[in-house]
């Protein structure tokens, strides 16, 4: 039997499709978050979560998936906030139409009931002629009662028949809402808390930095020192401690300032005020052709550039999805951030400063990416969540999603990517022991340092590191660890300038990917290379003028 959960976006479906297969799908207070049914089968019965759609009349790119899916169903769970129902009740009656085998789940009564409103299920089950839950429980057991006789849902309903059995309560915006609603507090609010992020993430003696010391002490001293105690002098030991540990453990180490981002962005998300933000920017927006929605992918994009692509599948726009995607590429993601690190920390007692300039610069040339794009407008239409407190088991659950997906990442791909680094770096093209200097990977990388001379780089291994970055950000910083052990030793001019390039130059294999996927190959090929030369030169333009 399949059962596909259905509703507008940000109703919850993603939230009770994970509680009813275990699951840990990514949930967020935003349109987009679903931008592809998922599907799981649990018990003989398969559960389908299909993006948020508004009516069947394929308004936005991912609403049509939705619709599909809702028409070759055995029963369909339509997800409806209590916080709007009477506005949900309008998808439902559409639902009904192409689909009779129809549950009403009421997600949010707890938020309705802070409000002064009261909602009745079994009365607004009789109003409406359709089974309704506010529980899984409850609604678990409904869906398995479909398997023998599903009531099909035959009459029609007004929405004045469900007054007796709902009311919204206090419709007034509580005192943050109309704080965040403001725009002027909303943006400073923003800022206030992105400088503060970076503040706890970056800042000297802070957590983010005391806890990354740890980290590289446990992992390049004692964590190498101990292998290296064990094994013999010899290639072994020195791919272990070199390769892996220096490599890809090197990486590790920025694992307490990454999970300080990603904690930051959860509360952000988790609260509503991203959602408030949307909302309040989106006249700002406007002004690149894009909607207060683009807020949520260009922030996504702090925390992974693949993923915010796809969240502009749910833009009702192709023409304002091109432009987020081209500007997403300076948003700089979390994989970055280490990149950055690396090569800054070395040039400024405090990397703070410089770390949130390049932070706000990626934001600044991302909106004049959108304005260069050309192409229509996007229009505003999404659900705007309630400013709440988080919950804390939500927020536990993104902050270990996200930081569990880095460090696979670091122990599969990076790890991977290192070994072989070492391997090329130690042989010959006769697979002959040699000196890194003589090795297959200083032949190869040697061919490209001369785009990298006007950034003021002649170091081969250099070359090689941004190139690596091709395929993983994280690369750039592990390629460093481990052929330059004792730092980049870039000078000011250089350092800023390999930082700019880092910033400005397309992202992985990951984000080109979804990129061919959302907006096609041609159009991803024309950006990376737009992009790639605008890279170049900007790091040119910045070595030679800090070089004065």
């Amino acid at each position: 039997m399949k059962v596909v959960l259905a509703g507008n976006p940000n109703a919850g479906k993603t939230t009770l499709f994970n509680a009813l297969t275990h699951s840990r799908l990514k949930t967020g207070n935003w349109h987009g978050v679903t931008t592809r049914p998922a599907y799981k089968t649990v018990g003989g019965i398969t559960y389908a979560d299909v993006p948020g759609m508004y009516s069947f009349s394929g308004y936005s790119m991912e609403e049509a998936s939705a619709a599909e899916e809702i028409k070759s169903a055995d029963v369909v769970v339509n997800v409806a906030d209590a916080l709007t129902l009477k506005n949900s009740l309008s998808l439902t009656r559409s639902i009904a139409a192409v689909n009779g085998n129809v549950i009403l789940y009421v997600t949010k009564t707890a938020n309705l009931k802070r409000r002064g409103g009261r909602i009745d299920i079994p009365a607004l089950s009789a109003a409406l002629g359709l089974p309704v839950a506010s529980d899984v429980r409850t609604l678990e057991r409904m869906i398995s009662n479909c398997r023998s006789s599903c009531p099909r849902y035959e009459k029609s309903f007004r929405l004045g028949a469900i007054d007796g059995a709902y009311y919204a309560g206090n419709c007034a915006f509580t005192r943050a809402e109309r704080l965040f609603y403001n725009k002027y507090f909303a943006l400073f609010f923003f800022i206030a808390a992105i400088l503060f992020m970076f503040f706890v993430a970056f800042f000297p003696k802070m957590p983010g930095d005391a806890l990354k010391g740890v980290m590289e002490d446990a992992i390049s001293v004692k964590l190498a020192g101990a292998v290296g105690k064990l094994l013999p002098q010899g290639k072994v030991r020195s791919l272990l401690c070199d390769g892996v540990i220096g490599g890809a453990g090197g990486v590790l180490s920025f694992v307490p300032q990454l999970a300080v981002l990603y904690l930051f962005l959860t509360l952000l998300d988790e609260s509503g005020v991203m959602s408030a933000l949307s909302f309040v920017t989106d006249g700002v927006f406007q002004k690149v052709r894009l909607s207060g929605r683009a807020a949520f992918s260009l922030v996504s994009g702090f925390g992974c550039t693949a993923a915010a692509i796809l969240t502009t599948r749910g833009f009702t726009s192709h023409a304002a999805q091109r432009r987020t995607v081209a500007a997403l590429t300076y948003i700089p993601c979390g994989a970055k951030m280490p990149v950055f690190l690396t090569l800054l920390s070395p040039l400024f007692a405090d990397p703070f400063p410089a770390v949130c300039a390049l932070y706000f610069a990626g934001l600044a040339v991302a909106l004049v990416a959108c304005r260069l794009v050309r192409g229509g407008e996007e229009e505003l239409i999404s659900e705007v969540a309630p400013i709440a407190f988080p919950q804390p088991s939500a927020v536990l659950k993104k902050l270990y999603f996200y930081v569990k997906g880095f460090i696979i990442k670091v122990a599969t791909v990076v790890m991977l990517f290192c070994v072989a680094s070492w391997v090329l770096s130690n042989y010959t093209f006769t697979l002959s022991p040699c000196a890194v200097e003589d090795s297959m990977l200083a032949r190869l990388s040697r061919a490209a340092v001369p785009l990298f001379l006007p950034m003021g780089i002649s170091d081969w291994r250099l070359a090689y590191a941004f190139i690596s970055g091709f395929a993983a950000k994280e690369n750039i910083a592990a390629t460093i660890a481990l052929l330059m052990p004792q730092g980049a030793g870039l000078s000011l001019a250089s350092g800023v300038a390999a930082g700019v390039f880092v910033l400005a130059c397309p992202a992985c294999v990951s984000a080109f990917s979804a990129s061919c996927r959302e907006v096609g190959v041609r159009t991803t090929l024309k950006y990376f290379a737009v992009q790639l030369a605008a890279a170049f030169i900007a790091a040119y333009i910045v070595n030679f003028m800090f070089s004065l």
